[in-house]
């Protein structure tokens, strides 16, 4: 296959790229075409891609280019993944959620819907330009927000897209913790289907180990003096971490379910009182001072980083390096059951993978409409999508995962037409404190925040608010 890399020159294309040429035939006889405006960063991304091992026995080629034009012609596949957004206006976005009592995100919140119309205006021009050179190719978006994305694309162009994030592990990580009490990774995993939206998408059913997951998880969480196990490989999330596990079971006590992907903004939108109040409500809020001093050591942080990865190009990187984990050298080692490993398996044709992705209904869960972008677990192959059988979301969580599907695919709509009294409906269709008058108040002021980083005529959209 011919593989574009869109952010080719991010810390996580090595291990990627990496985890798929595990399996050679992937890349036989193809290209891996690594696309960034930073020249440098990209090059030395792929010069350390043709020195590991997995590469020599692949039989392909590395390019990198700042020109995406030149990388799309007769490409199968065409990943993306790079940030939206300046760190200032996301900061200042996000605390402005805080201030009117809601969550911010850089997906599934207030503030993510802003991102949304920046980042949405550039993966629209990159479906745009594949509609052109490659239009049989899928695009991958691992960029947030996906779901937007995805939706926008599949429902306004020709290009096939899958929306992924590395949410459809986490239940390999969070329900491992729970039912083994150690913090580690499992794949004795079996029949599991979820659905719903990306970040919020609900657990239907499993197996682990050949038995049932949930009855297998009330016998663990229901103990008396139960508290989920310390988080030792990310000791800094291991307040975090808990405080999900502890969701997860109460999930499970009031409603007979969990949610599949543990990103906090799910938990945020199906119980926003014990998710953003753990401590009290207390919320640190910064200055614009302080926001731009921490972006400037942000980036002073990312350019010594980028010196220390660039410098391995002088080393002699044995085999017992490209050989440690990722736990222990996460900017090279390799990743193969990363959401992008997965798709480029599948799509080879090499195998059929079980993941989790957003994209429109067209019929895969009951009580949706076609083109209103949703989440659910499927299998993946040559031959495209193939959702899992059965699934519903919960009567309990319907009506608000409802609105945020609808929120999402809005939000897509409005990206293509520019219109921005469509925008206001798809802000308006978000369902946290919809249509309050602090609510709308919020829109405005985020409107305002990301006034540069958006296109203009969104800026009418406050007379709609």
């Amino acid at each position: 296959m011919n593989v574009v890399f869109i952010g080719g020159g991010s810390f996580r294309t090595l291990p990627v790229v990496r985890g798929a040429l595990q399996d050679p035939g992937i890349f036989n006889a193809g290209e891996i075409r690594l696309v960034d405006f930073n020249l440098p960063r990209v090059e030395t991304v792929a010069r350390l891609i043709m020195r590991t091992p997995e590469f020599v026995k692949s039989g392909c080629r590395v390019t990198w280019t700042d020109k995406l034009e030149r990388a799309l012609p007769g490409a199968d596949v065409v990943s993306v993944s790079f940030p939206v957004g300046s760190y200032q206006v996301n900061s200042l976005s996000e605390q402005a959620c805080v201030r009117h009592g809601v969550f911010g995100s850089d997906q599934l919140s207030a503030s993510g819907a802003m991102r949304a119309i920046t980042g949405g205006t550039v993966l629209l021009g990159i479906a745009r330009l594949m509609e052109k050179h490659c239009p049989k190719a899928w695009l991958f978006d691992f960029a947030n927000p996906v779901a937007v994305y995805s939706g926008m694309v599949n429902n306004h162009t020709r290009i096939r897209a899958l929306g992924i994030c590395a949410g459809f592990n986490n239940h390999r990580w969070d329900l491992t913790r729970l039912l083994t009490g150690r913090d580690e990774w499992s794949d004795a995993f079996q029949d599991v289907a979820a659905a719903g939206v990306n970040h919020c998408s609900i657990l239907l059913r499993g197996k682990w180990k050949g038995q049932d997951i949930y009855p297998q998880l009330d016998r663990i969480v229901n103990r008396k003096g139960w508290q989920p196990c310390r988080i030792t490989t990310w000791p800094a999330a291991d307040g975090e971490i808990g405080r999900k596990l502890r969701l997860m079971a109460e999930m499970r006590r009031r409603f007979g379910y969990v949610i599949f992907s543990t990103e906090p903004d799910g938990f945020a939108h199906l119980c926003p009182e014990l998710y953003q109040q753990p401590d009290g409500g207390k919320v640190r809020l910064r200055s614009l001072a302080q926001i731009e001093k921490a972006a400037r050591q942000l980036a002073a942080s990312r350019a010594a980083q980028d010196l220390a990865f660039r410098a391995h190009l002088d080393r002699d990187l044995a085999p017992a390096f490209w050989a440690q984990d990722s736990l222990t050298n996460g900017w090279f080692a390799a990743a193969p059951e990363d959401a992008a490993a997965v798709v480029l398996r599948a799509l080879s044709g090499r195998t059929r993978e079980w993941l989790a992705a957003a994209l429109p209904n067209r019929g895969a869960i009951r009580g949706f409409k076609d083109r209103t972008v949703v989440e659910y677990t499927l299998t993946l192959d040559k031959h495209g999508v193939h959702p899992d059988r059965d699934l519903e979301v919960p009567d309990c969580f319907h009506g608000v995962i409802s609105a945020l599907a609808t929120h999402q695919t809005l939000l897509g709509d409005a990206i293509v037409t520019r219109d921005p009294r469509l925008l206001a409906q798809a802000l308006y269709a978000y369902p946290l404190h919809q249509d309050e008058r602090e609510t709308r108040a919020l829109w405005k002021q985020l409107l305002d925040i990301h006034r540069d980083e958006m296109p203009a005529v969104f800026q009418k959209t406050a007379a709609y608010c």
